[in-house]
């Protein structure tokens, strides 16, 4: 009799055990999924602050800053952290630049003539050169961008579960003003990333 029991006590377990693990690979894709969903979130988040940065350092400055870590240093700030990619979880950002197209020059921030700088921005480009960059001005050549900062997007070149401007990979994804203007009326408003107080 104590026998048999145990038998079925094993039994039980078994199924117990393989039914757990049936569950488990159901809900392990679907909270993979979520958490990339949730990253991509955080990345249009923190694209617009890169973007909303740019426009107000342009409209400060009468310029576009020439590495991402000038909006943070000078003061006043136009950006009040240095975001990192969430889709790498790194610090580096393409940059997308000028090349080439015409930018208001100024002389100590003020535009020639001690007028307003244009609001005609010129249209960006991601230039070659564009590529992975800290945009941190550290010195080294490879860190200083071609031109103006105009936008940034994620180095990550992987397919995203939702488009976003009409493109699939994250690399795509390009945050420029243009990208802001269009995205506003029919975007929520963006909420604060993690860990960030109101």
């Amino acid at each position: 009799m104590v026998k048999g029991n145990r038998g079925y006590t094993l039994v039980a377990l078994m199924v117990g055990l393989t039914v757990m693990a049936i569950l488990i690979a159901a809900v392990l894709p679907m909270a993979s999924a979520e958490s990339q969903r949730d990253k991509e979130a955080e990345l249009i988040f923190r694209g617009f602050q890169y973007v909303e940065g740019i426009r107000n350092f342009r409209r400060r400055y009468g310029r576009y800053p020439n590495t991402l870590k000038e909006m943070f240093e000078m003061r006043p700030r136009t950006l009040r952290k240095l975001w990192k990619d969430p889709m790498t979880n790194s610090d580096k950002w393409g940059l997308i630049t000028a090349a080439g197209a015409p930018v208001t020059t100024t002389v100590g921030g003020v535009p020639p003539g001690g007028g307003m700088a244009s609001t005609r921005a010129p249209t960006p480009t991601v230039s070659p050169f564009s590529t992975p960059s800290t945009g941190g001005g550290s010195g080294n050549p490879g860190d200083q961008p071609p031109g103006p900062i105009m936008g940034v997007y994620s180095t990550s070149k992987k397919k995203g579960y939702r488009m976003f401007s009409g493109r699939e990979n994250y690399n795509e994804w390009q945050f420029t003003e243009q990208t802001l203007l269009s995205q506003a009326p029919s975007a929520p408003p963006l909420a604060p990333g993690p860990g960030v107080a109101r």
